[in-house]
């Protein structure tokens, strides 16, 4: 019988966090539906992820990038619903059955920091960088969401041709908003309640990163939208496979 639902998760040096994520993951009776892709960790996330038998890991053996790690645990699933969080507990496990719920009507769900009931606690200019970007994305893709990168969202296979994601970094997350509106879908915000990383760093460089996203914003509405061009026309990959 075909999975209901695969959890994607990006790890790079989460080793504080990973059990504790399980956990909670475990509790909502979803463990089995885990598939950890790990980015070359230097730290024991790898040795922690494999205390727990079973479970679909992917291993990098150089840091590829976010946005590799993303594709290539979309391209190891083969469920009817794919969900990305990740593992740092920014954003609650508990939220997955809402994007569940909400994916059996939307093709696409994004969980929103700035919909919670407090809003998000990050520094000023990651807040910003935020809105700019999300702002920009929404006018041109005419895409209306208020958190465009936001580490936990959800898709329905079979509304998206995911396999022609391509970008190994951050910089994903605009070429999957320019796919969404290539397909004809509208992204779904559902509130979350945000809480900021307690061990560890971002691994994100937020104003030099800002910058590149604006630049991919505007490169792929040139290309996808004013030249209607495919968005990777010659991408079909695979990426390595998931092995328990």
């Amino acid at each position: 019988m075909p999975r209901t639902v695969d959890i994607v998760v990006p790890v790079y040096n989460e080793e504080a966090c990973i059990d504790e994520f399980y956990a909670r993951v475990e509790r909502l009776g979803y463990a089995d539906a885990l598939i950890f892709v790990d980015n070359a960790s230097t730290d024991g996330t790898l040795k922690r992820i494999e205390r727990h038998p079973g479970l679909r890991v992917i291993r990098h053996t150089t840091n590829e990038g976010y946005g590799a790690s993303v594709r290539h645990g979309i391209a190891a699933s083969d469920a009817e619903f794919v969900i990305i969080i990740d593992a740092d507990l920014e954003y609650p496990p508990e939220s997955i059955p809402a994007v569940i719920g909400a994916l059996r009507e939307h093709p696409v769900v994004y969980c929103s920091r700035f919909l919670g009931v407090q809003p998000p606690a990050m520094p000023l200019v990651r807040r910003l960088g935020n809105r700019l970007v999300s702002a920009l994305c929404g006018a041109l893709f005419r895409l209306h969401t208020t958190d465009l990168y936001t580490g936990m969202k959800g898709f329905q296979r079979r509304a998206l041709p995911l396999e022609m994601l391509a970008r190994d970094g951050f910089e994903h997350g605009v070429e999957i908003a320019a796919l969404i509106t290539l397909s004809g879908h509208r992204i779904k915000d559902l509130p979350v309640e945000y809480v900021p990383r307690q061990t560890g760093r971002s691994k994100m460089r937020h104003v030099p990163e800002t910058l590149k996203l604006v630049y991919h914003i505007f490169a792929y509405w040139f290309r996808c939208i004013i030249l209607a061009r495919p968005l990777n026309p010659e991408r079909n990959p695979r990426g390595p496979a998931a092995h328990p």
